[in-house]
Order: structure tokens, then sequence, then C-alpha cells
């Protein structure tokens, strides 16, 4: 007698059965999704806040945008605390009412790898320049592209972001510093050096040059189309040009681009020491460097650190800007610095070059009213 073998499925059951099994897994994490989604709205909370909270996303740890903390706006709906999991993306209201303000400039910046001490300090110096002014703040903390190139790729990133809205509720300008500034001057907005309407309405990017070229440490940059193709025409000149030389890797990439007919019309060039600043040079009285930030100058760059006491030097003009001396901190409308930046567009408009108008005006020590 032939052994009694135990009964098979056939394949065509197994397989309704094992797509029933799985149909009923996918409705259980549907239905703990939409409870999510849920929660996350009746707790006033984005969307994206309460599903991230709970499953990790490949979005943790790749950027983070500081706002105020009174402030309110599409543009800023990413606070930096972190969640369970450890990221810092944290959405806020999914809602604004229709009075909402939109904030018409920002700034952005990036810095990678284990936080470092003396930059984290510098990149949080600038958190109540931020509050006064109402100034999101977006800052990358994973390389988009290998390098320096990443500047790029993120300034376009929000540029595209920015693009994507309805055009009254976009930001009009960015500010770029690299993670070496420290925040001096919290009573300086970011307007003042906005090139005046209708006349050079044309100008879409505020630049400064050192001894060494373009340097692109600090420069402003206005949301527009325009920004958003020169920085891919900067990022494409190291594949599709190999033969130009960038010594300075993407900054020179950008000065290459700007230089060109098609986009140096609408580039200025301006005082260094507005928003570009070195450090001063303490043991003199009266420093008139070009390339140097003055007392009540918006920040300071630390763009050298030949010597290696760059963390030093952040240090120690940090806690200055902490304690907030009058000698820097000081109200803009107490330093003849917009009568001076009106100077500046004046002359422009008559037809001086940006060179003998910079060596001018940069040259000067401080205004001060009495």
């Amino acid at each position: 007698m032939d052994p009694i073998l135990p009964t098979k499925q056939p394949y065509a059951s197994r397989g309704r059965q094992n797509r029933r099994g799985t149909a009923l897994i996918l409705r259980y994490c549907i239905l703990a999704l939409l409870g999510l989604l849920v929660y996350g709205i009746c707790d006033q909370r984005n969307v994206l806040s309460a599903v991230s909270e709970h499953i990790p996303s490949a979005l943790s740890h790749f950027s983070e945008v500081q706002g105020p903390n009174n402030f309110n706006s599409p543009n800023d709906n990413i606070s930096t605390t972190p969640n369970d999991n450890g990221s810092q993306w944290a959405p806020k209201d999914l809602y604004t009412s229709p009075t909402t303000h939109y904030p018409k400039f920002g700034k952005c910046t990036a810095s990678f790898g284990d936080p470092d001490p003396p930059y984290e300090a510098a990149i949080a110096s600038h958190a109540l320049h931020n509050e006064i002014h109402g100034y999101p703040h977006c800052i990358l903390r994973e390389h988009m592209i290998r390098g320096l190139w990443s500047k790029h790729g993120w300034i376009m990133t929000i540029i595209g972001q920015e693009l994507a809205k309805p055009e009254e509720q976009r930001l009009q300008w960015l500010l770029w510093h690299d993670r070496d500034t420290v925040l001096m001057n919290p009573q300086i907005p970011l307007d003042i050096f906005v090139p005046p309407d209708p006349e050079f309405s044309h100008i879409h990017l505020l630049v400064t040059n050192d001894r060494n070229g373009l340097n692109n440490g600090v420069f402003m940059v206005r949301v527009n189309q325009w920004a958003f193709k020169l920085f891919a025409s900067a990022l494409s000149i190291r594949e599709y040009q190999p033969e130009i030389v960038l010594k300075y890797t993407e900054q020179s990439g950008m000065e290459e681009a700007i230089k060109r007919p098609w986009w140096a019309s609408n580039v200025a060039y301006v005082p260094q020491r507005w928003f570009n600043g070195f450090p001063p040079d303490t043991e003199k009285n009266e420093d008139n460097n070009r390339a140097h930030s003055r007392e009540g100058s918006l920040l300071i760059h630390f763009a050298s650190n030949r010597d290696g006491l760059r963390p030093q030097r952040m240090a120690h003009w940090g806690e200055i800007a902490r304690n907030r001396t009058s000698a820097w901190d000081t109200p803009v409308e107490l330093m003849l610095y917009q009568e001076e930046i009106a100077e500046f567009w004046q002359r422009v408009g008559k037809g001086e070059s940006y060179e003998k108008i910079n060596k001018d005006i940069g040259g000067r020590m401080w205004s001060f009213l009495e």
C-alpha cells in the first residue's frame, strides 16, 4: 500500500491566501497611517511631522530650517526640535490664516559632519538677527554634491522651492553665508542692501571682491529664474568645460560664470565690509582696511585659517557678539549706513565703476551720528 502523504494545497489556492494576507497587512498599514495623519492634524502639526516622527525618513539629518520662535510662515515651516528618532525635521502648522506674513528675506548656509563647536556657535550667532527681523534660516547638513559644490546645489534647491510657490508667498532675496561667519550687529536689516527700484531692478546678485578676486563666503541673491540658471551654469563648468582651471573650486566656478556677458550686467560689486568683511586689526585704533569689518558691521567672515587659529578668533569675536557691546550692536539709524549705501547706488547710476566706488567708500572709517 502506498504511504498516505499530506495533501498539498493547489498553487493557485496558496497564491490567493498570500495575496489575502498581503492585502490585510497593507490594510492595517493604511489604517495606521491614516491614524497618524489624523493625530498630526488634530495636534496642529504638519502631516509630514506626524508621519516622520514614527517612520524613519530619508529626510532625517539632510537639512534644517530655523526660524524665529514666534514666527509662523509657510516659508518657515520647519523647526529644529529633535524628534524621538533623532531627526531635526519637525514641520509646524499645516494651516495659515489669510493674514499670514510671508518673509521676503531668508538665509542659507551649510555645515557637514559631526558638530564642530566653533562653527555651530557661529551659525547660532545668527539666531537673534533672525528673530528680530523674521528671517528663516536654511541649513544644509549633508553633502548633496561632492566637495564644496553642495553650496550651489543647496541654493538652487531653495530657490526652486520658492519659485514653485505663488509669487506673493515667495522669498525675494537670500543671503548665503559660510559657516565661519559671526553675526555681530543684529540691528541691521538685510533690506537696506537691496538695490533701489526701479532703476536697479535688473541687479540680481550682490557680491564682494577681496585681493584674490570674488569672495563668495557671503553674498545676496534675488530669488528668481535668473539666479537658478546662474548657479546651474556655474555648477556645469567643471563638467562641460574641464579645461578651465577652478583654483577655488565652487567659488571660482561662480566667478567664471558671473564674468560672462549674459550674467555680468545683473551683478553688482559692493564694498566688502558691508556684509563680508574680515576680522578687524585689534592692534590699530583706526583700521580702514577695505577688507575688514568695522564696529557696527553686520558680520565678520573668518575666511583664512593659515595659522590654524581660526577657531580661537571665532570664539573671541563670538563672545563680543554675545555680549552685545554698544560699539558693535548699534541701531542702523545711528550709523549713517543707509546714507553710504544710497551714495553707492547714486554713483553707480552716474556710471562710475564699481572698482572706483568701492576703493573710495570701502576705505572710509565708519560714520556715527552723535
